[in-house]
Parts: structure tokens; C-alpha cells; sequence
């Protein structure tokens, strides 16, 4: 297996130096990508006139690439510009082509969740329009009568179970799926961790031609499951895209911190920096939806600016709360896993990890949620208990700089309002004890079980759950090196394993050495201009 630098490039391609530590690539402007035949003057116009000036490094790799026809799997950290990295060239085909409405879906895209479909849907919209090609967004709660209505649908973004259905339907005629010229699966990775996504996708995938489809796979991590994806769907050989440097998996505009606290103090300290952050546009994730429900009726009662936003809740209302955070200037918004990834909300300042994420990759995901597109800075703020502080040395093994936030004010007045509200409010009592439950069985679920030890939270009864293992101690496997520029791969589809993480020396839990935790401390609210809360 050989690894091409993009300077040895297919020599059809003229290669494009990627230097290390670049995210943004300046010197490409989108008139350069014009002149050399990548884009045509109606995506550089359409581009310019929504704002952009020149294409990012995944972006810049991507286009040469899936211009050749070439099954792909991008891999870009989030906020790298990934969905424009496969749209422009999926434009460019199906024009270069001829292909038009009248001969059915020329791209399917499929995503995880609706939000990921509707932002996909609204980047694309502009382009698709300037091309004069039609688009549709299935996802749940879209009735097959609105479809009906479609003369013809060319570009075609779902979630795969709605999109399982119609696509199966023979009476709904605009969507047939037999001239399908691109496949395209975005946040791969996640589409795998719902096990009926995974069914879903093979009936899908059953109903499409088998020969002329480009595949595409777009992720922002690299895992087992993904690599067992490709060879199910490429069986050929294919591209490996990657803008990463080794270790960057975060970029220098996000200021990370943590704060140490003790569990009895945690709830507390939310409240008293959520005051801090009245004027920010905040994103708090939680690891559970009874969790969000609790925290956001005791939040109420501080009147600070509070929504939620969770997988639990009806489609409707979802959609509704998540349109209103996006329009916000300013306010909080409380969510679990289901705003991890795809989610671009403009303008976010800080995130903050009030439950430590189950996987450290989830963690980069979660601070990708801020500092997205070019320019922007943000913030990010990581919550954890004293005994939980070794997740530091994981990060630190991510080459994630983080320091810590040193508070040395009095949250008695604020413990005191909190216990007050509870033990008057016998519906918060009641949503508060199965919040904890819930909380518990979370906790239970991390995969860093030596660090997040449920033996070690302060239970005055540790309850005993039938579906606990308790033999298992968490097996740590070390991040998957990478290059240290961007660089294609193209390689056979049986190789694929090749790209696995390598593993820890046998009996190994450890995912990097221990470091000594060395940290700058700043106060809470700290007057040295940008390292507190602000």
C-alpha cells in the first residue's frame, strides 16, 4: 500500500501543495479552481455571491478526485467544509452529463438525521437552483402526496428509513432510482452506530443499479465500522481523501478548558456560568434526555435564556426549536448526542461538555460545534469530577490544549435556591430522580471505564442493574496516525483493514502515556482579556 502526498498526484491532476497546519488554503481562490477546469462559472458565481472566496484543503482534494468518477472516502474534521466538498463536484457531473430532472434521482444523500438532511438541503439549494436542477428533503413526517407533486427530483437528501420506504414505493414514479449516477453517505460513521440504519441502508443500496454509481462515503472519524462499510458498498477499489494533520483533530481558533467539580457542586456551577454567558450563544450537552428535561426545568426558574433540543422529541417540535436556536443571537441551548455531528449553527461561542462524552472522539465532535467556518473563533468548556481528571491525559494524547478554569467564588446562595426549588416542586423531585437514573445507566456506558468508573460516583446505594457487566474493563485502542499533510490514498478495496488503528501491545489498556497534568489555571471570570469566561 502506498500512500500518495498530494504532490504525487494522478499527473492529469495538477497537484496541490497542502501545508502542514493549513486549514484554509488562501492562495486557491475560487477564479484558480475556475482556470483549472474543477468548477464552472456558475458555481464560482453562485459561491462568490453567498460569500466565499476560496475552497478549503478537503474541499480543494475532493473536487479532482470525484470529478474522475472515483468511489471515495472523505475523512475531514468537522467544520472542514465537507458537504460543499462533495456537492460542487456532484453538481459539475451530472451537468457535464446532460443529465436532467426528467431522467429521475441523478444524486442520493443520505444522512443520519434531519437536521444533517435540511443543512445539506440548504447549502444546496442556491447551487442546485443556478443549475436549474430540482431537489427534495425526505426525511420523517414528509407525506408521500408532497412527493407526488415532483416532476422530477435530481438531487434527492433523506434519512435512510423514510428514504427506505419511498424509495421501495412504485407509486411514487419522480423517484426512480435506475439512471442513479452518485451515492453519497454523509456522517458514515454515525449512519453505522444505529443498528436499523444499518438495515436500512442495505435495502436501499439493493435497490439501486449495480454498475455507473459513484459511491462516496464522508466522515469525520475513521473506525472499524466504517472501514467494514466500504468494502460492503465500494467492492472495488476506491479513494481516501484526508485533510488531517496527524493529531489535529481541533483547530487553533477553539480555546479549551475544563473546570474540576465535585458532583454535590456541579448543578451549581452551571447555573453560575450560564449568568456569565446571558449574551453568548451557548450549546450544553447533556448524556441523556431526561437529563436535558431536568436541567431545563430548573434552569427556567433562574430566567436565564433556555431551549432543548433532543432526539426523544416529536418531529415538529424539534424542528421548531432547533429553526429558533439557529435565527438566536444569544441564549442556551441543552441537547445530547443528537447535535454532535452535521449540526451548523452560525455564531456559537461556546460549547460546554457538562457530561463527559462517551468515546473521546465524541468529544471532538461536540467542540466542533463552535469556531465553525473561516475565521471564527469559539470556546469550549468541559466539566469533571475531580476523579475523572485522567481524561485529561487522554485528550492531551489527542494533542487537544486544554486548561483549566480555576473558580474560587460562593455557590452556597445558589445550592440553596436549587435545594429550595427541588424539595418545593414535587414534579421536579420526580424528574430529578429519573434523571439520576438515567445519568447512572449513562455513566455505566462509557467506553473509558477505567476513568469514568461507576464504582467511584458518590452513590448512597449503589443499585444493581442486570444488564451491568462486570468483568469488562474497557480495552483502549490509540487514534489512527496519520500523515502529516493531506493526502489521496487509493488503494483496493481489500486492503481497507490496513487503515485500522494499531492497537495497543497486548494486555495494554492504555491509550497514551501517562503525562504529568500540567495546565494554566484562569478564574472564572478572569479580567486578563480572553482567558475566562467571557
Amino acid at each position: 500500500m502506498h500512500i500518495l502526498d498530494v504532490t504525487e498526484i494522478d499527473h492529469r491532476i495538477n497537484p496541490i501543495p497542502i501545508m502542514a497546519g493549513s486549514s484554509i488554503l488562501t492562495n486557491h481562490s475560487l477564479e484558480w479552481v475556475q482556470e483549472k477546469g474543477w468548477c464552472s462559472p456558475v458555481t464560482v458565481d453562485t459561491l462568490t455571491a453567498l460569500g466565499y472566496k476560496h475552497l478549503t484543503a478537503v474541499q480543494l482534494l475532493a473536487l479532482p478526485q470525484l470529478l474522475t468518477k472515483a468511489n471515495t472516502y472523505i475523512h475531514a474534521r468537522t467544520g472542514s467544509g465537507k458537504t460543499l466538498a462533495f456537492l460542487i463536484p456532484a453538481l459539475e457531473r451530472l451537468k457535464a452529463m446532460g443529465f436532467k430532472n426528467k431522467h429521475g434521482v441523478g444524486a442520493l444523500i443520505i444522512s443520519p438525521t434531519r437536521e444533517l438532511a435540511v443543512q445539506i438541503a440548504t447549502v444546496l439549494k442556491p447551487l442546485a437552483e443556478a443549475f436549474g436542477f430540482s431537489s427534495i428533503t425526505i426525511t420523517g413526517g414528509t407525506k408521500a402526496k408532497s412527493i407526488c407533486t415532483k416532476k422530477g427530483c435530481m438531487f434527492v437528501i433523506g434519512t435512510p428509513g423514510r428514504l427506505a420506504e419511498t424509495l421501495l414505493d412504485e407509486d411514487i414514479p419522480c423517484l426512480k432510482v435506475c439512471n442513479l449516477k452518485i451515492l453519497i453517505l454523509d456522517e458514515a460513521d454515525r449512519l453505522l452506530d444505529d443498528g436499523s440504519h444499518t438495515q436500512q441502508l442495505r435495502r436501499i443500496i439493493s435497490a439501486l443499479p449495480k454498475e455507473q454509481v459513484q459511491k462516496v462515503l464522508v466522515s469525520a472519524t475513521l473506525n472499524s465500522k466504517c472501514q467494514e462499510l466500504s468494502k460492503e458498498i465500494f467492492m472495488a477499489d476506491f479513494s481516501f481523501i484526508t485533510a488531517e494533520q496527524h493529531g489535529a483533530f481541533t483547530t487553533s481558533q477553539i480555546k479549551q478548558k475544563y473546570l474540576s467539580v465535585p458532583a454535590r457542586e456541579r448543578m451549581s456551577m452551571l447555573i453560575t456560568v450560564l449568568q456569565t454567558l446571558q449574551k453568548k450563544k451557548v450549546i450544553v450537552f447533556f448524556n441523556s434526555c431526561h437529563s436535558v428535561k431536568f436541567h431545563y426545568k430548573v434552569l427556567q426558574e433562574f430566567k436565564l435564556p433556555i431551549f432543548y433540543c433532543m432526539g426523544q422529541e416529536k418531529q415538529a417540535r424539534r424542528s421548531s426549536m432547533y429553526s429558533k436556536f439557529l435565527e438566536m443571537k444569544r441564549g442556551t441551548l441543552l441537547t445530547t448526542g443528537l447535535a454532535e455531528r452535521g449540526w451548523d449553527i452560525p455564531c456559537v461561542h461556546w460549547i460546554i461538555q457538562y457530561d463527559p462524552p462517551h468515546k473521546p472522539e465524541d468529544y471532538i465532535h461536540r467542540v466542533g460545534r463552535t469556531s465553525r467556518g473561516e475565521g471564527r473563533t469559539g470556546q469550549a468548556l468541559l466539566f469533571l469530577r475531580p476523579e475523572e481528571c485522567k481524561f485529561l491525559d487522554v485528550l492531551r494524547g489527542m494533542h487537544v490544549k486544554i486548561d483549566e478554569i480555576e473558580f474560587s467564588g460562593d455557590l452556597n446562595d445558589i445550592q440553596d435556591k436549587v435545594h429550595s426549588l427541588i424539595a418545593d416542586n414535587v414534579e421536579i423531585q420526580q424528574m430529578g430522580k429519573l434523571a439520576y437514573k438515567k445519568f447512572v445507566r449513562a455513566y455505566q456506558c462509557h467506553k473509558l471505564k477505567k476513568i469514568f468508573n461507576i464504582q467511584e460516583l458518590d452513590l448512597e446505594e449503589p443499585p444493581c442493574y442486570p444488564w451491568r457487566d462486570e468483568g469488562t474493563l474497557c480495552h483502549l485502542v490509540p487514534l489512527t496516525a496519520v500523515p502529516t499533510t493531506g493526502f489521496v490514498l487509493v488503494l483496493p478495496c481489500s486492503a481497507v483493514d490496513s487503515l485500522s488503528a494499531t492497537r495497543s501491545p497486548a494486555g495494554s489498556t492504555s491509550w497514551c502515556a501517562p503525562a504529568a497534568r500540567k495546565s494554566s489555571t484562569y478564574p472564572l471570570n478572569s479580567p486578563r482579556g480572553g482567558e475566562g469566561l467571557e
